[in-house]
């Protein structure tokens, strides 16, 4: 089924094995962040197999697919809304957040170990989290509250603000969980978020307390995901690949020379169209599965100019022909995009298959390695 979204688990394996192996080297553990494929079990348990130290996510439904797999621990992201306080503390290892209220509740519904705390600081992105001067006191309140067990802090950077990471909040991090340790029921625990860590952390930082980092996009792309796509060392970029089904293709003249309005979400339309006459590819695939910005095409000499809720328009010189399908290489936002869409079909592939290398167009027939999810 078209639109299909191609993940390569054997990627995502190798890019665990070998950042969990030099993250240790330093004293760091890695944990393997699914909440860009809504908690899908096949690559949490490729991560954990690969040597992630544990799974996390931000929302609660993806920890509760990745429990029935047995697989942990798992950690949740973000503060539990009132809702869903009974379910986490029947999934969650350990939890980051703030609220005492939330706390005491978890305590409460326990159904085993106490639940983990991680204190969630804000050291400048201004998303979540207590300010370094109030943790001391953030803690106190969630200190010694039944069924849980308050073991560390947790900090994120570039989430909202763009706050890049450096070592020197690394340190901050950690000598401020120094101060907290004879409040930590636990050895005390820096965990730090996310990929854009990554250099800093192989630049040097050697942390006094134990320390683990978030990853989840380096691990599906190979790079940091940023505007420049810096690749990261040892690792071969393997972008997801979105494939969609081609509808019409003709060609047609430049834009048209009446009146331009809106489009028909309301706005100025976003759309690209070449000045002359050009090939006119459309794709059956539009803004519900996802958007302009987020899709590279593989065709050579081809780009998107635009498209609707339904239909996706690729402006190219390569004659293609309706049935054909074209391949495009996600970014960040298109896999998240591309995973949450129902009408899109998710296939995870193993045995050393690799986004990037099969050819443009058609591509590969379905194989027994393929592995799809609804």
């Amino acid at each position: 089924m078209y639109p299909q979204l191609t993940i390569d688990l054997d990627a995502v394996s190798t890019a665990t094995g070998l950042l969990a192996a030099r993250l240790l080297a330093q004293g760091i553990e890695l944990v393997g962040v699914t909440k860009a494929i809504d908690g899908e079990p096949l690559v949490g348990q490729a991560m954990l197999e690969a040597g992630a130290a544990g799974l996390a996510d931000s929302r609660l439904p993806a920890l509760v697919r990745l429990a029935a797999q047995a697989l942990a621990p798992l950690t949740l992201l973000r503060s539990p809304q009132p809702h869903e306080l009974v379910e986490t503390a029947q999934v969650a290892d350990r939890v980051t957040l703030t609220d005492p209220a939330a706390a005491r509740a978890l305590g409460e519904h326990a159904p085993g170990l106490p639940i983990e705390l991680l204190l969630a600081v804000d050291l400048g992105d201004r998303r979540e989290g207590v300010l370094p001067g109030q943790a001391g006191e953030a803690v106190r309140r969630l200190a010694g509250l039944p069924g849980t067990a308050v073991t560390g802090i947790s900090v994120n950077f570039a989430c909202l603000s763009g706050l890049q990471p450096e070592v020197g909040w690394f340190k901050r991090a950690d000598e401020l969980l120094g101060l907290l340790e004879p409040l930590c029921r636990r050895e005390p625990w820096l965990s730090l978020g996310g990929t854009y860590c990554l250099p800093h952390l192989i630049d040097g930082f050697w942390p006094r307390h134990r320390c683990s980092i978030r990853l989840g996009a380096g691990l599906y792309f190979g790079h940091y995901t940023l505007p420049d796509v810096t690749p990261i060392p040892g690792l071969m970029r393997a972008d997801p690949i979105l494939r969609a089904t081609v509808m019409e293709s003709r060609e047609k003249p430049g834009p048209p020379q009446g009146c331009v309005g809106f489009d028909s979400f309301g706005r100025v339309p976003d759309v690209s169209l070449p000045a002359e006459a050009a090939r006119h590819v459309l794709l059956a695939m539009g803004r519900r599965e996802s958007e302009t910005r987020c899709l590279h095409p593989m065709v050579p000499r081809s780009y998107v100019a635009g498209m609707s809720s339904d239909h996706t328009l690729l402006i190219t010189e390569t004659p293609l022909r309706a049935g054909d399908t074209v391949d495009f290489a996600l970014d960040y936002e298109g896999l998240v995009r591309a995973v949450t869409s129902p009408f899109v079909d998710k296939v995870f592939l193993e045995q050393d298959y690799c986004s990037l290398r099969h050819p443009c167009g058609a591509g590969p027939e379905p194989r027994a390695a393929e592995l799809h999810v609804a």
